[in-house]
């Protein structure tokens, strides 16, 4: 499971306004297998890193940068990155995803010794680049790697197979311009930014988002995948080339990028309505 969402740098997390109401919805019947293939997965321990994450958005602000009151701010973002929240958007947009495609393959894979060692690895990883000191040490350790070893081309294999920069460039744009859009949807009155700005704004930092995915996915991969064999993380690889593993890396790219971007579009809408209420007047 390698997703990574961004905000270009901004205070970021999803705002109150629509999110509730986009992630309330009746399952799919099938959602039973979902169930499983996500604590297979270890997704309810991935959303708890998720949550934690979201909820230090804007720590390393002051006050004055902040622009609102730390408590107001504070009481959105806890309001957004809920735990009992995210877990079920996240089960609604795996099950519209993966449709009625039978999940048996990719449930015994994950149900295997070896699903499960990838699932925790990936998991202590996931959590361990929320350091953004061990993320550039992780950075260290794929610049280290002759481009020529049996790993590096692992890892390198393991990255185009999944298409992970790429995948994870569009979903990062995708949230940035949600974020824009909640913003001017509040803002209103013709003071938020147009449709052709947000595209201009979101597509004048590609550039830097690509650098900073490019490195955590190598640095993450590095990582997370260091204790498996080479037979062990080749076998992960082929996994990803079957039509399960495909299927299973579009529904999880499909699945991070819907919610992410339901969250980004609340975060705008969200932190406009606190600027003006805060300050009695719009952005």
């Amino acid at each position: 499971m390698l997703n990574h969402e961004s905000f270009s740098g901004r205070p970021a997390i999803r705002g109150a306004i629509g999110v509730f109401a986009v992630f309330a919805g009746t399952l799919p019947a099938h959602a039973a297998p979902v169930d499983d293939l996500m604590d297979l997965m270890k997704f309810p321990e991935v959303i708890e890193v998720l949550v934690d994450e979201g909820r230090g958005i804007g720590d390393d602000m002051s006050d004055d940068e902040l622009g609102v009151p730390r408590f107001l701010w504070q009481n959105m973002i806890n309001s957004l990155y809920d735990e009992e929240v995210m877990t079920a958007a996240f089960k609604q947009e795996l099950s519209a995803a993966f449709g009625t495609f039978d999940l048996s393959p990719v449930i015994a894979f994950y149900d295997s010794d070896l699903g499960q060692e990838i699932a925790q690895l990936e998991l202590d990883a996931r959590k361990a680049v929320s350091d953004e000191a061990v993320l550039s040490a992780a950075g260290d350790l794929w610049a280290d790697l002759a481009p020529d070893s049996e790993r590096a081309m692992l890892i390198e294999e393991y990255v185009v197979t999944n298409d992970l920069i790429e995948m994870n460039v569009v979903g990062s744009l995708n949230s940035d311009m949600a974020y824009y859009r909640g913003l001017s949807e509040v803002a209103g009155n013709g003071v938020g930014p147009s449709d052709s700005d947000i595209m201009r704004e979101v597509w004048a930092s590609e550039p830097d988002a690509r650098a900073h995915i490019t490195e955590w996915v190598y640095g993450f991969s590095t990582l997370a995948y260091e204790p498996l064999e080479f037979a062990e993380f080749d076998a992960y690889i082929e996994f990803g080339k079957t039509e399960a593993g495909q299927v299973l890396n579009t529904a999880l790219f499909a699945a991070f990028d819907k919610v992410y971007a339901d969250l980004a579009r609340g975060l705008g809408a969200g932190t406009a309505l606190l600027f003006q209420t805060h300050e009695g007047q719009d952005l």
